[in-house]
């Protein structure tokens, strides 16, 4: 099981933890040096999450934040091949450490991801300028996307007025034919793309049954029942540029901190895993403000 190193430690609940420090150190000392500061830091993680000297620890010269008397401190934590980094916020005099999130107000919390979501060229239903959207980043050999998969069907249902836009999100170290899959459903949706959703549900039906041996042939006979030209959709998946496709929609899911499948953003919104109830709930939430400015 992979450990958790920063994000199950320093990304937790926001709060307010002192440094270790001198008792001389106060909130009206003069700010200690750089490099003083940096060591100081380090020592109070080691010693509050016990890593010790097979961890690496490495913090970032502090640099300003938009609170003022904060510094944005960078600290990266390694172990065993392991590398995961988190920003912290530490006060000017060194004493105070912030763990959390900073959140702006006065901002919309998800514009950042509604600007990086692309998806003029990924499958979609619903209207094209929906005020509300659902995107969807999924992974085909994934069980609990093939448990979404209907529950998302019955939500184009219910919503017809929003948008559904499907993104690849291949998980290629851990799925060894979902890569494959992914290129046969793109060339399906572009081939035909009214048999696009026939073809998503043959391949997670069949999900227990493809292998990364047989997968070329299997998606090749449920894509061809779907509707689908074999000799085409052979031509369309060796094709580099339908990869170049799937590489960018996983680049971005990346951007945006995707890590597991699926993963929603409604209207930027994020959502990890499939809850029908929480999922209808941003929906609707998102609907109620579509007449209202964000913020």
């Amino acid at each position: 099981m992979k450990r958790k190193l920063i994000v199950g430690a320093l990304a937790g609940l926001s709060l307010v933890a002192p440094a270790a420090v001198s008792p001389q150190t106060g909130a009206g000392s003069a700010a200690p040096a750089t490099q003083v500061l940096r060591q100081r830091i380090e020592q109070y993680l080691r010693t509050l999450y016990a890593w010790g000297p097979a961890f690496t620890v490495a913090v970032d010269p502090p640099e300003p934040s938009p609170v003022p008397g904060l510094l944005r401190v960078q600290v990266t934590v390694s172990y065993q091949g392991q590398s995961e980094r988190a920003a912290l916020l530490v006060s000017q005099d060194g004493r105070y450490l912030v763990r959390g999130q900073l959140d702006d107000m006065l901002a919309d919390p998800f514009a950042s991801n509604r600007t990086r979501l692309a998806s003029s060229a990924d499958p979609a239903t619903g209207p094209a300028q929906a005020c509300v959207s659902v995107v969807e980043f999924s992974d085909y050999q994934c069980p609990h996307c093939r448990e979404a998969f209907p529950i998302v069907e019955k939500l184009h249902g219910v919503y017809p007025g929003v948008r559904f836009v499907f993104k690849d999100f291949p998980i290629t170290q851990i799925h060894p034919w979902a890569m494959t899959a992914a290129l046969a459903a793109r060339c399906v949706y572009r081939q035909k793309p009214e048999a696009f959703a026939a073809f998503q549900r043959a391949v997670f039906d069949a999900q227990d049954t493809i292998t990364a041996d047989n997968a070329w042939d299997q998606l090749t006979k449920l894509a061809q029942q779907a509707g689908a030209d074999a000799q085409a959709l052979h031509a369309c998946m060796s094709d580099p540029a339908t990869q170049r496709v799937i590489e960018q929609d996983v680049e971005e899911g990346k951007q945006l901190g995707v890590t597991s499948t699926p993963t929603f953003f409604v209207n930027g919104r994020p959502l990890a895993g499939i809850d029908e109830g929480l999922l209808e709930q941003y929906i609707g939430y998102e609907l109620s403000r579509c007449a209202a400015p964000r913020m």
